[in-house]
């Protein structure tokens, strides 16, 4: 069966992409949340709509989510990059593209908050996204973060230790080194130029064969997109362009994934590098593909369903993995 594209596109603009093989969409996940409450805690108000879309609603703001899989299996907190549409419109075709996730793993996916302030940086998002999990009492997750998702997942995993088991980083940066794309996709959105920043981003981030495979889909997304979604974007690229954590990535004491991308022109393959030579962790780099392998390799899930797998038998036995002891994984 030909690769499925769904658009979940990670640092960019616009929802999740992810490609779904027979292997991997061999089953369809369903809701694991579809009836309508409110919930207080501590103040915030979590509504669960019947359509399985839920919002957190706190300090003003409201940040979207839904929950598919296995309910009595491990965590899993998605993080998709800076969209230029709302992932949440692609939660069926999310669904079924982590189908094989779902099996075993209770999966979160979380938006981030609908209006931007002003201000936005890639901390801000972090510490929203971790009252919006609190509000629902999550803790002891594995979190995903592709691409800028990957920023925020390291930044949580700085601030609330105890509440991050894992950390899967795809297509990552622990910092900007050359903000060149980046200023480059933010002016074209200043200038509401809409065909021409669709272009800029598949150049950048597909290789030249798959983009003209999905040119006109990503030219379509385009079509409709709103003053406030404008935005939105905007004020996100602002808010990436000065991320560093570098310095602090020794404190991360979890088990960590890397997988990155030989090709990748938004954010480069050294930063990925970076990430993995300071945590001395897994790793996968794929040769050939850009930051978009994501959607182009067809065995990416499979490294992040084998990691899983692994640490969740960790995590069951009590075991605890400093990556950092003698630059090795030690279990104890």
């Amino acid at each position: 069966m030909k690769k499925i594209i769904i658009l979940f596109l990670i640092f960019v603009m616009f929802a999740l992409a992810m490609t779904a093989t027979a292997g991997m969409a061999d089953t369809a996940a369903t809701p694991a949340v579809t009836t309508e409450s409110n919930a207080e805690r501590d103040g915030d108000t979590v509504m669960i709509n019947e359509n399985g879309i839920s919002t957190v609603k706190f300090d003003g703001k409201e940040m979207d989510w839904f929950r598919f899989g296995n309910e009595k299996g491990a965590k899993v907190v998605i993080l998709p990059g800076v969209s230029l549409r709302s992932v949440m419109g692609a939660k069926d075709a999310v669904m079924g593209a982590y189908s094989r996730l779902a099996k075993d793993y209770d999966v979160y996916l979380f938006d981030r908050i609908r209006v931007f302030p002003e201000k936005y940086d890639v901390y801000d998002m972090a510490e929203d996204t971790l009252r919006a999990m609190h509000a629902i009492g999550l803790k002891d997750v594995n979190i995903m973060g592709v691409s800028q998702g990957s920023m925020m997942a390291l930044v949580m995993a700085l601030r609330e230790p105890e509440t991050v088991h894992s950390l899967m980083l795809c297509s990552p940066a622990s910092r900007i080194d050359d903000p060149t794309t980046l200023e480059t996709w933010r002016k074209l959105a200043e200038e509401r130029n809409t065909p021409a920043l669709m272009e800029a981003f598949g150049e950048k981030v597909y290789t030249p064969s798959f983009f003209e495979k999905v040119r006109d889909v990503i030219l379509a997304l385009g079509d409709g997109v709103t003053e406030q979604e404008y935005k939105n974007f905007v004020i996100s690229l602002e808010g990436t362009e000065g991320f560093d954590c570098y310095g602090q990535l020794k404190e991360i004491r979890c088990p960590v994934l890397v997988i990155g991308a030989s090709e990748d022109r938004v954010l480069g393959v050294q930063a990925a590098y970076d990430i993995i030579e300071s945590l001395q962790c897994e790793s996968f780099i794929y040769e050939g593909y850009g930051h978009g392998v994501y959607d182009e390799a067809p065995d990416y899930l499979t490294h992040i369903k084998a990691f899983l797998d692994e640490h969740k038998r960790f995590h069951l036995r009590g075991r605890v993995c400093d990556y950092h002891a003698d630059e090795a994984e030690v279990c104890g």
